[in-house]
C-alpha cells in the first residue's frame, strides 16, 4: 500500500473508483497526532502516530452488489485522564470501519434501511456506514470520527484508587465544661460556705 492518497479530499464513489484505477488506492500510513485537533483535544496526549489503512472490499461491484465496500483501519496510543485516580491512563485504540459512497442522502438512507433488514445474512452490515456527496466527508474527517467514537467515555486504570482527599487538621476546642466537675467534686463538697 501507498501513501499518496489526499487524505483532505472529499469522498465519492466515482473518485474513490478513479483513485484506485489510477493506483493511489490502497492506501496506508501514519498521521501526526497535531493534526488531529479534536482527537488531541479529547485527551491528554497522543503516544504515537495514527496508523492507518484504507483499502477496497475483495468483492467488487456487480450484479447483487453494485457498490464497492471501502474499509478503514486505524490504530492509535492515547493517554486519557482516569475518572478514578485522575492520573493518565494508557488507551489502546483499534477502529476497523466499512463506508459505502452513493449519489445523493435518499439512496444512503434508503441502503441504511436495507442493510438493518439484512445484518443477519451480512454479518459487517452493522461496520457499514452510507454516506453521501452532502456528508462532504474526507478519509481524515471520517479517520478522526472513527477514532473519537472509539474512546472509552470513563477510562480508568484496572486497578487504582480515589485520590485521598486531606483535610487539614482540626484544633480541639477547650470544653467549656471541663472545670465543672473540679468545681462540683472540689474539697468543699458537702459543707455549705455560706
Amino acid at each position: 500500500m501507498n501513501a499518496k492518497f489526499d487524505l483532505s479530499v472529499p469522498l465519492s464513489g466515482l473518485a474513490l473508483e478513479r483513485a484506485l484505477a489510477s493506483q493511489s488506492l490502497p492506501a496506508s500510513g501514519e498521521i501526526a497526532s497535531d493534526q488531529m485537533t479534536r482527537l488531541s483535544a479529547s485527551c491528554q496526549r497522543i503516544d504515537s502516530p495514527i496508523a492507518w489503512e484504507f483499502f477496497p472490499d475483495d468483492q467488487p461491484p456487480g450484479p447483487g452488489h453494485p457498490r464497492r465496500r471501502w474499509w478503514l483501519k486505524a490504530r492509535a496510543t492515547l493517554a486519557c485522564r482516569c475518572e478514578r485516580c485522575l492520573e493518565p491512563v494508557i488507551v489502546n485504540l483499534s477502529v476497523r470501519r466499512g463506508f459505502e459512497f452513493f449519489e445523493s442522502a435518499a439512496l444512503a438512507d434508503a441502503r441504511t434501511e436495507q442493510a438493518t433488514e439484512e445484518e443477519e445474512r451480512d454479518p459487517d452490515a452493522a461496520m457499514v456506514d452510507f454516506l453521501a456527496p452532502e456528508d462532504s466527508a474526507s478519509l481524515m474527517a471520517l479517520l478522526e470520527d472513527e477514532l473519537l467514537l472509539e474512546l472509552p467515555l470513563a477510562p480508568k486504570h484496572e486497578n487504582c484508587q480515589a485520590p485521598l482527599t486531606q483535610a487539614p487538621p482540626v484544633p480541639e476546642k477547650a470544653n467549656p465544661f471541663a472545670g465543672l466537675k473540679d468545681l462540683v467534686s472540689g474539697p468543699s463538697k458537702g459543707k455549705n460556705t455560706l
